[in-house]
């Protein structure tokens, strides 16, 4: 074969494959759209997701020093009242 005729049947193969390619995105657009209309909701999702992680991390958080002052007052509340029984009993 010569030189021409392989030019010929690379640009003819260049041309099918352009073509396939062309006829595949027209196809494949609605699908792809909805990947993308999906792959952004799973997004969201995943946002919202980290979001209420964090407020359950914060809100545990309040817990444990919510436990702690409470703690805290239940013994002053007892020093009270020993002072009180120790009071009462002068």
């Amino acid at each position: 074969m010569t030189f021409d005729r392989w030019m010929e049947l690379i640009t003819l193969a260049l041309a099918i494959v352009a073509g396939v390619y062309a006829a595949l995105m027209v196809i494949m657009k609605p699908f792809t759209n909805q990947l993308q209309d999906i792959a952004q909701s799973m997004k969201n999702s995943s946002q919202r997701i980290e979001r209420l992680f964090d407020s359950q991390n914060a809100l545990r958080e309040d817990l444990i020093t919510s436990r702690s002052e409470h703690k805290v007052i239940n013994e002053r509340l007892d020093n009270v009242e020993d002072d009180v029984r120790e009071l009462k009993s002068k």
